[in-house]
């Protein structure tokens, strides 16, 4: 369903209006409070009326973690503040999508973090946190199960993770990393985790290095799961060179933890870590292999939208390209900003992995002003995969 009418749904069923100021400073213009409990409207997961799973998870979304985030972290977290991801938003559209992105365990332990944005976040936080978690939570079950039941969970596609933050001090001892894939896109009622510690040779460090992705059902009603082919995302790119995942084939049928890279090499990716990484996980085939799918609606082959396969630098750059409509008035020979004059194909080409990162990063997107169509991005992707040809 478009956002346009999960919008419309959602207006009338939060019944909650939130008054809101525009913050330019963050943490300042506005008085934060310990709301005291959850906004009018529905914090039980339920599709009555024909709603589609996600239209209901919105709702409840816009129940418990919208009203917190629009107030506590609104004078950073929002279009144009210095915060990544846009989940302080008045609008609950574009904040859950951030929301979703950056996922509940991060915002929840940012918000309770004294050393993050005092005096907004900080342990005052916690009762607050702990009660939205307790009805995101369960609601977050009956969502994973909503899709199985629907059919929606057993589409054959890559599904990728939220972006995690790196541990704090990560050092050469391995630590877990853990994602829930009821947030992944799209979603699955699964638990992700993989282990990850600094690489370091000869005292230096090289990177991160990986070892037993593992998946788990989060419930013993989900059914069963087939997987194959474990990618690494390391700041929205691609880690190419982390393919020691790539054979990977297993089915999840357990609420236990199955390792996915039982007696195989651990997986290097090397760079110069941050402390601002984030890390993602994507699984190239996650498909419930127990789902029974909804007989598909037909579709008329004259409407049909075929993605191209051949897309080159000069269809991108010529008048009503994705670069001439969304990127040259930042990245020209008169404007070079970021020193990227992308007029010049050789400039292109050689950005064209960063620039394929940038255009698909929810939290901090390329072009500033908002994260482009699908079908623009799937042009740039499909010129990228080509080897960016001119």
């Amino acid at each position: 369903m478009g956002s346009s009418k999960v919008v419309q749904k959602i207006l009338w069923a939060v019944g909650a209006v939130i008054t809101v100021v525009a913050f330019n400073n963050c943490g300042e213009g506005f008085t934060m409070a310990n709301l005291s409990s959850v906004s009018g409207g529905s914090v039980e997961f339920s599709t009555a009326g024909g709603e589609s799973c996600e239209e209901a998870i919105v709702k409840v979304y816009a129940s418990t973690f919208h009203p917190f985030l629009n107030q506590t972290c609104g004078g950073c977290h929002v279009a144009g503040g210095i915060g990544l991801g846009v989940f302080g938003s008045p609008d609950v559209v574009p904040s859950y999508a951030a929301f979703a992105n950056v996922g509940a365990s991060k915002i929840s332990s940012q918000a309770v973090n004294e050393s993050h944005k005092p005096p907004y976040t900080g342990p005052q936080n916690q009762a607050r946190i702990t009660e939205i978690n307790s009805y995101w939570g369960a609601a977050q079950d009956k969502y994973a199960q909503c899709l199985v039941d629907s059919g929606q969970a057993q589409v054959s596609a890559k599904v990728k993770s939220t972006a995690v933050k790196v541990p704090a001090n990560l050092a050469t001892t391995f630590v877990t990393m853990t994602w829930d894939l009821a947030g992944a896109t799209p979603a699955a009622p699964l638990t992700a985790t993989i282990d990850i510690r600094r690489a370091v040779l000869n005292g230096v460090t090289q990177g991160y290095e990986f070892r037993n992705p593992t998946l788990r059902l989060k419930n013993v009603s989900s059914g069963s799961y087939q997987v194959n082919t474990v990618n690494i995302y390391i700041n929205m790119a691609k880690a190419e060179e982390a393919t020691t995942y790539q054979n990977v084939s297993a089915v999840i049928s357990t609420t236990t933890a199955t390792n996915l890279s039982a007696g195989t090499a651990n997986a290097i990716v090397v760079m110069t870590p941050s402390a601002n990484d984030v890390i993602a996980l994507e699984y190239e085939t996650l498909k419930s292999t127990t789902a029974t799918s909804p007989t598909p609606t037909p579709t008329a082959t004259a409407t049909a939208t075929a993605t191209p396969t051949n897309v080159t630098y000069s269809q991108l750059i010529a008048v009503g390209g994705v670069f001439a409509n969304s990127c040259v008035s930042c990245h020209s020979s008169s404007n070079a900003r970021g020193g990227l004059d992308l007029t010049k194909y050789a400039n292109a080409k050689v950005a064209a992995t960063n620039i394929q990162a940038r255009m698909n990063n929810q939290n901090n997107p390329m072009p500033t002003s908002g994260i482009l169509s699908e079908a623009q991005r799937t042009l740039v992707d499909v010129w990228v995969a080509n080897g960016a040809p001119q």
